[in-house]
């Protein structure tokens, strides 16, 4: 059998813990056009459409839902940043309460750009808490045209 080498910050499925290279991946895997049956069910249930969570009853995740942090109500930059505490000067982005210290790891997955394809281009970032827990994931458009996909 082959080894597979995972990283902990992948995201897993929280039913059949399969590792997916993405949360877009992660979504196919529970939700695409093909989803693994009994993962799609207990989803459909107990599970977060915005950042993918199950939980232990359908009443815990409508009362996250209403909150999560990725939904679209809360796509916001500062809002999506609150959870982390930080602060603008003289404006508290978290509205005032305190969070512990903590590290957070910061990860970007890079595509080529310029007409050889040997420029580094950001077009992924994601943020990630000292409990291995996705804080912020998203895309970023690059400002010049991607030649190397990679």
């Amino acid at each position: 059998m082959r080894t597979s080498f995972h990283s902990h910050h992948e995201p897993t499925c929280a039913i059949c813990k399969k590792h997916c290279r993405s949360l877009d991946s992660l979504r196919e895997h529970l939700i695409g056009p093909l989803p693994k049956q009994e993962c799609k069910n207990i989803f459909a249930t107990r599970g977060c459409k915005f950042c993918l969570a199950i939980f232990d009853s359908s009443y815990s995740q409508r009362l996250h839902q209403e909150r999560c942090q990725f939904s679209p109500v809360n796509s916001g930059l500062l809002a999506r940043f609150a959870n982390l505490g930080i602060r603008d000067g003289s404006t508290v982005i978290d509205s005032g309460r305190t969070r512990g210290s903590g590290a957070i790891a910061l990860a970007c997955k890079y595509v080529g750009g310029g007409s050889d394809g040997s420029m580094d281009i950001c077009a992924k970032v994601c943020l990630i808490d000292e409990g291995e827990n996705v804080i912020f994931y998203s895309y970023v458009k690059p400002v010049t045209a991607v030649t190397n996909y990679r």
